[in-house]
């Protein structure tokens, strides 16, 4: 095994035991790991036990076989760089913390290092916390993570005509709007009007982003499977499908 130092957000955390934990980090250099801290629960006459916590950022030191990306890495020293104490004095940025954090970790690979995407989050953490109104900075990230990813949608023309007018469906399965023409032969869609498609074209034309992280989480969704499990808490029912 090799000692790995890098920069981490923590994604996601599993207690493993009385005394340890599972957890999820996005790197800087090496992208998403999986390890375990052992011992990082239990205390000692010279420290109290101090549990590695969701949405910090910190140095890491990991003893990791990156020739085996399925087996878990050790986390030999762990050490907190900023606190973002304000993610967790509101509960809206919380709750928009943890849906950046959960889609990051759903939707990349183990070991496929992605700095761009680190240092995207790593800013929407720090504007979440002191965020009066989440979505404008999760909606940023959505955009920056799918475009990452190679997932970001064509929002210009049909992509399966190639018509740039009459556009009114999105597919997430086809991967980006489509006209009326090509729309009745298709069962996944979602109807767009044309405010949503500028937003999405240029984010910077609207002070409002709720739409667009309502078309944008609904991508998502079909990425992974299923849906963010903090969808409801930042956008409500009553918002969600309106055609604008």
């Amino acid at each position: 095994m090799s000692l790995i130092r890098d920069q981490a957000v923590v994604l996601g955390r599993l207690d493993y035991s009385e005394t340890s934990q599972v957890i999820v980090l996005l790197t800087r250099e090496h992208g998403k790991v999986r390890a375990i801290a052992k011992g990082i629960k239990r205390g000692t006459k010279q420290r109290f036990a101090a549990a590695i916590d969701l949405l910090e950022l910190g140095s890491v030191v990991l003893s990791a076989r990156q020739d085996r990306p399925h087996t878990l890495a050790n986390i030999t020293e762990w050490k907190q760089t900023r606190s973002l104490l304000g993610l967790r004095e509101k509960l809206h940025r919380l709750h928009a913390g943890q849906y950046v954090a959960e889609i990051t970790a759903a939707l990349t690979e183990d070991w496929d290092p992605h700095a761009v995407m680190y240092d995207a989050l790593v800013h929407a953490l720090v504007v979440l916390g002191d965020a009066d109104t989440p979505l404008p900075a999760v909606t940023a990230y959505q955009q920056k993570l799918l475009d990452e990813i190679g997932s970001w949608p064509r929002f210009d023309a049909c992509v399966l005509c190639g018509r740039m007018d009459e556009l009114t469906h999105f597919s997430s399965f086809e991967g980006g709007m489509i006209c009326r023409h090509c729309e009745p032969t298709h069962i996944e869609k979602r109807e767009v009007g044309p405010i949503t498609r500028a937003m999405l074209i240029d984010i910077s034309t609207t002070n409002d982003p709720t739409p667009a992280f309502d078309l944008l989480d609904y991508h998502i969704s079909h990425l992974m499977g299923r849906a963010p499990k903090l969808s409801e808490a930042l956008l409500t029912k009553t918002q969600r499908g309106h055609v604008r």
